[in-house]
């Protein structure tokens, strides 16, 4: 699982710096509009990719579950199913590429030469997304067998490619189109690729078509469902936002929320690089009945993630503000209003990511999947309240509001049902230390985060790095037990020891 998160960690680095050196490329050399295009249509096809219905993370679960178990027959019918359904997907995204470029260049009001070029992007991209699901199929295979590391190592190589073929078509004077040729030509390599190391990670693997079967499909099916619910939830959560702002506010509040809401993105992607490896080895646990095993991972897992989320949502405070002003400009420093409220439901709902993980392993998503739907349409509805109100921060209570009840009580109620723990081992166990930690962290740290404020890119980072230590030092001792203390210091040491030159035998 270590491994698996460092390699995640490593791939949202890698893929996270190409993005941000290859946007002002393309900007400069696509051009205003070719570039709004891009951006148009990509955003647009990836919608599309919701049409899975939660497969992906099914397989994940499924997979995991199935190698605890050592189920060989039943891990061969689960990907010929998934493939099988993976292909009818693709098919399908493939009709929805030629409706969208038949109805959607004169629905944004294009004219001339522009529609038959908006039209042919859109063939381009929308077959690149179809073509890319069955290799997502293949990648949450291998997610499920626990190699994230070769996962990541596909994505790395495959972002990697896509940016030199980008720029060596952009520096040949080529435009939009050739950019959306790449990427096409990118997915079928990507598909290839991925097809080879599922069977390079699995060597057992025997794929024979005949062994999908539709009980097995429905299974998946009854089970993605309510993953495909949770997905909708959140995207009413927190894609649904810049709507309405543009609608009931003004379209220029946009960018200054989005700022906000781009900071809690990148928060819960560094997060999220530990919940997919949490998930998998709950559910090989489950799958081999370790209860008591599973029941510690849980409780353990929620400890490091209340760590990690009271920390980054006490960074986020007391650096946000100097934050926003060095990255953007000081004129929008009006946003660290509606970022300190996302905050809140951010660091709560994050910090009881693990208890999701549980659900999701254990196969008891389906209130999970109802819960997030409603809060979801909850939030939305309050957005729309609040926004005529207060503003932005009407937007921002509206999304942190059922957030927080939902994940302060019903969501830890079912998560102790599931994994049959008392709330006294869970406050004890998991979420007490990590509160008296930051709290003390915060006591010892504000004096200085007023300080840095004031100052620039040197102070913040000096400052931020003796914060890092500070914390660690204070949840050390404060927030782990004896046990806990002796297991990260082995850890640290393995770690340290593994980078000497190996002794001759």
């Amino acid at each position: 699982m270590l491994r698996s998160i460092f390699s995640n960690w490593l791939a949202l680095i890698v893929t996270g710096a190409i993005s941000v050196l290859l946007t002002p490329i393309l900007i400069h050399r696509l051009g205003d509009f070719h570039y709004g295009m891009w951006i148009l249509v990509g955003s647009l096809v990836e919608y599309s990719s919701f049409i899975d219905m939660g497969l992906r993370t099914t397989l994940q679960r499924f997979v995991a579950k199935l190698q605890g178990e050592h189920h060989r027959q039943a891990l061969n019918e689960t990907l010929a199913t998934s493939l099988g359904l993976g292909l009818a997907v693709c098919l399908l995204l493939c009709v929805l590429t030629a409706v969208f470029a038949l109805v959607l260049p004169r629905f944004f009001g294009l004219s001339g030469r522009a529609i038959v070029l908006f039209a042919k992007v859109i063939v381009l991209l929308g077959l690149s997304v179809a073509v890319t699901f069955p290799a997502r199929v293949l990648a949450s295979y291998l997610c499920g067998l626990q190699r994230y590391d070769v996962f990541n190592l596909a994505s790395i190589v495959t972002a990697a490619v896509r940016a030199v073929l980008l720029v060596a078509v952009l520096w040949l004077g080529y435009g939009v189109m050739a950019c959306s040729g790449v990427t096409l030509a990118v997915a079928v390599v990507s598909l290839a690729v991925h097809w080879r190391l599922v069977f390079w990670a699995d060597r057992e693997l025997s794929l024979r078509w005949r062994e999908a079967s539709w009980t097995q499909a429905r299974e998946l099916f009854h089970f993605s469902l309510y993953v495909f619910l949770t997905s909708m939830g959140d995207f009413l959560r927190f894609r649904i936002d810049s709507f309405v702002i543009a609608r009931w506010l003004t379209l220029s509040l946009v960018t200054p929320f989005s700022l906000a809401s781009r900071i809690m993105e990148y928060f819960k992607a560094a997060m999220f690089t530990i919940t997919g490896p949490l998930m998998t080895t709950m559910s090989v646990l489950e799958g081999q009945r370790r209860h008591a095993d599973l029941k510690h991972v849980f409780l353990f897992s929620t400890k490091v993630m209340t760590l990690i989320s009271l920390f980054a949502g006490a960074v986020l405070w007391l650096y946000g503000r100097l934050l926003i002003r060095l990255w953007v400009g000081s004129q929008y420093e009006s946003a660290y209003i509606p970022l300190m409220i996302l905050l809140l439901g951010y660091v709560v709902s994050l910090a009881q990511s693990p208890s999701i993980n549980l659900m999701l392993a254990c196969g008891r998503n389906r209130p999970l999947g109802w819960w997030t739907l409603t809060e979801g349409v909850v939030n939305l509805a309050l957005s729309i309240y609040w926004a005529p109100r207060y503003g932005l921060v009407g937007i921002a209570l509206g999304t942190a509001v059922p957030q927080i009840l939902v994940k302060l009580t019903l969501q830890p109620w079912y998560a102790l049902r599931v994994s049959r723990t008392s709330l006294r081992e869970y406050l004890t166990g998991a979420v007490g230390g990590p509160v008296i930690a930051s709290a003390v962290f915060l006591l010892l740290a504000f004096p200085a985060g007023r300080l840095v404020n004031t100052g620039g890119v040197l102070s913040l980072l000096i400052t931020g790095s003796l914060a890092v230590l500070l914390y660690a030092l204070i949840a050390y001792f404060v927030a782990l037990s004896a046990s806990e203390r002796q297991f990260f210091w082995e850890r640290g040491r393995q770690f340290a020891t593994s980078f000497r030159p190996a002794r001759a035998a």
